[in-house]
């Protein structure tokens, strides 16, 4: 019996058009696929479909079989099954994926016991065991209250079946090369016991809200249909589509198409504004993907804010209508414009800049792009920088990358090859500026990395004073494959964090390694679920929080001074460091709190 390898991905089409969900799964499947050293295959069903298959190497497939048979015009249960089950059988895949559609949720459970296997179903998350190389499947349970994650140890293939919306296609790769196999079925022996004898279409145009870069979402806290009108509005001067919560669907404001979360569509526009959304994690799980989040709830303790980029506490009524009016009239006179009051408030191109409670959210925005760093990037991120270094209202910093897929996957190359000695030179120099701005500043900076952290941006991650990575993560310095050397900070933070003979290794061969070898490496702090990052770099931040504010920045100054300079030196920089801190009023709260036997209360004195 041969081993069981790749992963395969069935490929759903309809009326010869692939289905959004199949280019999101090969997404998915390659990010697997790095991890485990297999490759991505995708299964395509059909007639005369061949042509499709070049297509999904694109996007990336590295093989294509394709089954081609008049039986496989339409999608019926016991043809479907029975070709996919015999190139399981024959093929022995590792793991398989479904979408979650109705195809998917027909077709997977039917696969599964003739195999005898297991299926996840839903799924709103996949990782690989960093151990034992087994796939984690995590899905929602007990009616969306806690997610449950899910083990296939005993059976082959693992299989499970993935919410169009939830995982990230690639960019389309028109270079990108790969095998089309076809594969021949015998269907002389299925049965005409279903036959298909008219195909009606519906007529009914639904809107397909997860296609929307710019959603209005509103929940039970909007009230009634006439405030969901005024959504309507807002959606509409967008340029976008209104969604609701289920507690709206019910409530009859909205129809059930239009539903966002776990029982509804999963989305992830460039732009969420959640309007009266308290943030179950039944809703959260459909739109948490969402490039930015903006919350307006008259509950300040509503979990939705725990997951937005910017909260408005206030009744969305009074709120509403004038952001109506600043939107038209930025459209109207452009981009220059300055709504009142927004001076507070940061808002750039390619970064989101928020603050709350003493954490301030820094995260590269350009998904599409795998947040590359391009010149604007890093100007936009050494403008936030500037802005972080004289504040005192906040103590820790967390940086990110939006989308699924990257925390920064590099520098942007496609905007470099054409630079001369001077241009290189320059933006080397903006980079290094920029990053050692960001390690000095005073509040502590964490770096949650939800993917590639490549090139510039494992040099942007090695900035930050603390790295949590997700398991997916990965990390490496790439630029000798394009015969470049490191130059925003790589050849110096890399070998000062992990020693001279790993930072060799990893710049001389330009390979990528697991988050799980950059644990074991000392290059990150911790590796967590990809589903839990988010939960856990939060938590990291409040615990600092909850000290003494003065006492962690002295802390980081010495640490960061001190590992510049021989032992010596460094013993009087602490010194130093360790008698200001009975210069101020904070410690004496401390020292008094310990003997007293009581929680200290720094609050009064941040």
């Amino acid at each position: 019996m041969k081993l069981s390898k790749d992963i395969y991905v069935f490929i759903e089409q309809r009326d010869g058009i692939i289905q959004n969900v199949s280019y999101e799964l090969l997404g998915e499947a390659n990010s697997l696929a790095e991890d485990i050293g297999q490759k991505v295959v995708g299964i395509i069903l059909g007639s005369e479909i061949e042509v499709m298959a070049k297509n999904l190497i694109m996007y990336g497939a590295d093989e294509v079989i394709v089954v081609d048979h008049p039986i496989l015009k339409e999608y019926m249960t016991e043809s479907y099954t029975k070709a996919m089950t015999e190139l399981i059988k024959s093929n022995e895949p590792e793991i398989v994926l479904f979408g979650a559609t109705s195809i998917g949720r027909d077709l997977g459970p039917r696969i599964s016991a003739r195999i005898r296997t297991g299926l996840t179903a839903d799924c709103t998350s996949l990782c690989i065991d960093p151990k034992n190389k087994g796939l984690h499947m995590t899905r929602p349970a007990f009616g969306g209250n806690l997610m449950a994650v899910i083990k296939c140890e005993n059976h082959r293939p693992q299989m499970a079946t993935i919410r169009p919306g939830v995982m990230q296609a690639m960019e389309k790769d028109e270079n990108r090369k790969g095998i089309v196999r076809n594969v021949a079925i015998d269907f002389s022996n299925i049965g005409n016991e279903v036959e298909i004898l008219e195909i009606i279409k519906k007529n009914k145009k639904v809107t397909d809200i997860a296609k929307s870069k710019y959603i209005v979402g509103g929940g039970r806290g909007v009230g009634n249909t006439k405030n969901f009108e005024m959504l309507n509005k807002l959606a509409s001067t967008l340029g976008g589509e209104v969604a609701g919560s289920r507690a709206a669907v019910e409530a009859g404001w909205i129809d059930a198409d239009r539903q966002v979360g776990q029982t509804g569509k999963n989305v992830k526009p460039d732009l969420y504004i959640a309007c009266g959304i308290s943030g179950a994690i039944q809703h959260v799980a459909g739109m948490e993907n969402s490039g930015m989040i903006i919350a307006i709830n008259k509950n300040e303790t509503a979990p939705i804010f725990d997951v937005a980029d910017l909260g408005v506490v206030g009744d969305i009524t009074t709120i509403i209508p004038p952001l109506i009016e600043a939107i038209k009239k930025a459209k109207a006179e452009g981009m220059d414009y300055i709504a009142p009051s927004s001076l507070k408030y940061m808002g750039m191109e390619n970064i989101l800049f928020n603050k709350k409670d003493g954490i301030a959210y820094l995260t590269i925005n350009r998904p599409r792009f795998l947040n590359a760093l391009n010149r604007k990037t890093l100007l936009e991120i050494g403008a936030v920088v500037d802005l972080l270094e004289n504040d005192e209202s906040t103590l820790v910093v967390i940086v990110r990358g939006a989308g699924g897929r990257a925390f920064v996957a590099g520098a942007d190359i496609s905007k470099m090859q054409d630079m001369n000695v001077e241009e290189g030179e320059e933006i080397s120099t903006l980079a290094q500026t920029v990053f050692s701005k960001l390690k000095k500043l005073p509040q502590v900076v964490i770096g949650a990395i939800n993917g590639y952290a490549l090139g510039g941006g494992n040099e942007l991650a090695m900035a930050c004073d603390i790295r949590i990575a997700s398991s997916r993560a990965k990390f490496g310095q790439p630029e000798v494959k394009l015969g470049l050397i490191p130059g925003f900070g790589g050849t110096q933070r890399l070998q000062r964090i992990v020693g001279q003979g790993y930072s060799k290794e990893l710049i001389f061969t330009g390979e990528m390694i697991s988050a799980e070898e950059a644990y074991r490496i000392g290059l990150v702090n911790r590796v967590v679920p990809p589903e839990a990052l988010n939960r856990v770099v939060n938590d990291l931040a409040l615990k600092i929080i909850s000290n003494g504010s003065k006492a962690v920045k002295l802390a980081k100054k010495s640490i960061n001074e001190g590992g510049n300079v021989d032992l010596e030196s460094g013993l009087a920089i602490e010194n130093r460091d360790w008698t200001n801190c009975f210069t101020n009023e904070e410690s004496k709260e401390g020292m008094k709190a310990f003997v007293e036997k009581r929680k200290a209360n720094f609050k009064d004195f941040k």
